[in-house]
């Protein structure tokens, strides 16, 4: 393993350790994304700083905010790591505001993807992202009512940050889809999800869903497979990286198998596919860092950690479903 990547790597397992030591109680998935937060910026984990933004949080936003519940801990960790939590609370609430505006229901994924404006330093275009982000959004439910949610929001506003325009995006958002569902029977939902992260990327579709296939098949032929869940959409920010394609798939797998022999990454906290979910968060993180000037690397990096937020509150909300359906039947 690369030293980099094996500091990265022993990095995201050291925050989390550390963040678990500070919120016992809290989603296993989820304290590790919040310990990413602090491993993508190469920092230590500082819990009791956590534990101070969350107050700030909980001062401002009642038990019942969406910012709150599943939220929480990422909201808190993403404070921690920012050079003035108040301000950046200040700016998600008011980017929030904006994008639930009108709405009576709240939404966790708008808060995430309320957080990506912030995070990239763009509240102040936050009116044009949310327009854009909208207008994808409505394009997309237009063409797939059945495979389009909330949960989608959380790359659309990445799509809105493109150049791109929104016909454009659409359209070629739907050739991608075309071209990528026929390697993924019975899988849409995923292949959709696929589809919108290739989107993001510059270049001819019919390249970028030939390289994916191909990283997809790399996996298989090494004899670790690619999962074709929630985590499939990770697979797609390895496309843009300027590396051999064997060698990045040999790093992701080493980082996985490093991850499965440390606490808080097993069997029972996530499973395999998750594993190489965040080994191809790692590689693309550290790939970033060292292409600042490609652009596209450096969104590798953002995509990879928003779309480790996205299947750490799903897998939450589907927890959550199963606990309450269970007591609902006793």
């Amino acid at each position: 393993m690369k030293e980099k990547v094996q500091k990265r790597s022993e990095l995201l397992v050291s925050n989390r350790g550390l963040i678990h030591k500070g919120f016992m109680f809290e989603n296993g998935l989820i304290t590790t994304v919040a310990a990413a937060t602090f491993t993508e910026k190469d920092k230590v984990a500082d819990a009791e700083h956590m534990k101070e933004c969350r107050k700030l949080l909980r001062d401002r936003k009642g038990a019942f905010s969406e910012l709150r519940g599943n939220n929480e801990l990422v909201v808190s960790a993403k404070m921690a790591v920012s050079e003035n939590p108040e301000k950046f609370l200040d700016e998600l609430i008011e980017v929030y505001e904006k994008f639930n505006k009108g709405k009576f229901f709240g939404s966790s994924y708008k808060v995430m993807a309320s957080m990506t404006i912030v995070s990239t330093g763009k509240a102040a275009e936050a009116d044009t992202i949310i327009e854009k982000t909208d207008a994808i959004i409505k394009g997309m439910k237009s063409q797939h009512p059945f495979l389009t949610s909330d949960e989608d929001i959380c790359i659309a506003v990445l799509l809105a940050m493109t150049d791109k325009n929104t016909e454009d995006i659409l359209a070629e958002l739907e050739e991608t889809f075309q071209n990528v569902k026929k390697s993924f029977a019975f899988h849409e939902n995923a292949a959709y999800s696929l589809a919108q992260v290739l989107t993001t990327y510059g270049g001819e579709c019919s390249e970028k869903v030939e390289k994916v296939l191909a990283f997809f098949d790399a996996f298989k032929e090494a004899g670790e497979k690619y999962g074709k869940d929630y985590e499939l959409a990770s697979l797609g920010t390895l496309i843009d990286i300027d590396a051999d394609r064997d060698e990045l798939v040999s790093e992701v797998i080493e980082v996985a198998k490093y991850l499965k022999g440390q606490k808080g990454f097993g069997t029972f906290d996530m499973n395999k596919y998750t594993r190489l979910m965040f080994g191809a968060m790692i590689i693309s993180g550290v790939y970033s860092d060292d292409n600042l000037k490609n652009s596209a690397s450096v969104l590798g990096g953002t995509l990879a950690e928003v779309i480790a937020q996205e299947t750490a509150m799903l897998v939450a909300i589907i927890a959550a479903s199963t606990v309450t359906a269970t007591s609902s039947s006793n």
